[in-house]
């Protein structure tokens, strides 16, 4: 059978990350993906009994020191980045970097966070800066950094 290109997989690990929503950990993720390239491909019975002990390993760990990825886009508004990096600091998170760029009457933003003094679990984070955005009238996508890198890995 022939192999998957680089668009066909990411296209799996972004289906992936759908399904798994809140247990979207880069472990997990991964373990999605292999399982979809496996019957895909149509690997042995060998990799699939090692892929089924790797049932019982847990998920990645989500703790201190985590690193987030916060996109958002959608009309320019005024306040959009106040109301954002308020939540952020509200919810003791640190912003490492930060990308903002205005085309017209468009405002997209990327910013990289580090949760790691936060006492809010990351479903928390998520969604409460879902609701920053909903009154914004932004989309707004949270991940872990590791699943970010794992979907946008060359």
């Amino acid at each position: 059978m022939s192999r998957l290109n680089e668009a066909e997989i990411r296209r799996i690990a972004e289906l992936a990350v759908k399904q798994l929503e809140g247990q979207a950990t880069a472990a997990n993720v991964e373990k999605v993906v292999h399982e979809a390239v496996q019957r895909m491909s149509g690997e042995g019975a060998a990799t699939a009994a090692r892929h089924e002990r790797m049932k019982n390993v847990p998920p990645h760990n989500q703790a201190k020191g985590q690193r987030i990825i916060l996109t958002a886009f959608g009309a320019n508004s005024i306040g959009i980045l106040a109301g954002l990096t308020s939540e952020l600091a509200a919810l003791k998170c640190d912003i490492v970097d930060l990308s903002q760029k205005i085309m017209q009457d468009f405002f997209t933003i990327m910013i990289l966070v580090d949760a790691g003094n936060s006492d809010v679990a990351y479903e928390q984070i998520r969604e409460r800066m879902a609701r920053v955005g909903e009154s914004f009238n932004l989309k707004v996508i949270v991940q872990h950094e590791d699943i970010f890198k794992t979907m946008h890995r060359v």
